[in-house]
């Protein structure tokens, strides 16, 4: 096994592990027949796959049984919040991309609160940057390089938050092609 997947192997593992104890189910699996794969786009702890996700993330989506998880997919630190990456890998700059693509991010948040925010800010910052609703929405930001964004829903009395760290390829460039 190469550095390269080796590395994935770990990440994934962590993945999987991460906030499961007996009490829990687990954040992610593979799906019966279909091989896990991780992908570039997540940092500081974020990993991106295409295994299966929360069953409360699953709405809507019809996946073919031993066929991966047809986008990937990074879950928040908190495990009540997920990020489907449509765009596969995020690109600082305005959308759409060069080749027409867009930034898209569908958001969900667990137990589905009626309106939660997104807010991202450079890997380390203090200030938002970016701010978009919840559910689906273009994640478009300025610059190159890792970005938190937090997951916020709920009131002053009951607040909920989880973070999701996605990396920000330079301006122009492409998402690297996943293969199947």
């Amino acid at each position: 096994m190469n550095r390269e997947a080796a590395v994935g192997v770990a990440a994934l593992c962590l993945l999987l592990t991460a906030g499961c104890s007996s009490s829990q189910t687990p954040l992610a699996k593979a799906r019966p027949g279909a091989p896990v794969h991780t992908f570039a786009g997540g940092c500081a702890g974020t990993v991106l796959t295409d295994a299966e996700p929360p069953q409360w993330s699953q709405g809507g989506w019809t996946v073919a049984k031993g066929s991966p998880w047809p986008v990937p997919w990074a879950i928040g630190a908190q495990g009540n919040a997920v990020a489907f990456l449509f765009a596969d890998e995020l690109v600082a700059g305005g959308s759409p991309r060069v080749n027409g693509s867009n930034n898209k991010v569908l958001w969900m948040v667990k137990d589905s609160p009626m309106s939660f925010v997104v807010q991202g800010t450079p890997l380390g910052k203090t200030e938002p940057v970016v701010s978009v609703a919840g559910g689906p929405s273009i994640v478009d930001v300025p610059t190159p390089g890792c970005w938190t964004f937090r997951v916020l829903w709920g009131t002053t009395d009951r607040p909920g938050s989880s973070v999701i760290n996605l990396e920000a390829l330079p301006v122009g460039s492409l998402p690297a092609q996943r293969v199947a």
